[in-house]
């Protein structure tokens, strides 16, 4: 039996792929979340330092919304929540209607 390098090349090919990887990728979908849990308690809004939105990707299957509050508390909210997406838009209509910085333009001497 005569084996050509292209049926050896296809054979190798062949038998380093495995199976299991495939499996075990989507098992464990949720590795790459960031959140655990998720509250849907109100707090005051001024409170909040940093807001930041992550949609669903290919780590994790979930959209994630991380509020980092001034007294350096991390916390996680419920997307679905009817709070938290007041809060979104509240914070998107403040981050829109503040005007740009002022130009300073340099004097030429």
């Amino acid at each position: 039996m005569r084996f050509t390098p292209g049926a050896l090349i296809l054979m190798l090919l062949a038998f380093s792929l495995s199976p299991v990887h495939g499996v075990l990728e989507t098992n464990n979908t949720n590795l790459k979340c960031k959140c655990i849990r998720k509250t849907v308690s109100f707090f005051p809004v001024n409170l909040i330092e940093r807001l930041n939105i992550i949609p669903r990707g290919r780590g994790c299957p979930n959209t994630e919304i991380i509020v980092w509050m001034k007294n350096k508390l991390v916390i996680c909210l419920n997307p679905q929540a009817k709070w938290t997406q007041t809060l979104i838009k509240v914070l998107s209509k403040r981050i829109l209607s503040t005007s740009p910085a002022p130009v300073v333009k340099k004097r030429s001497d």
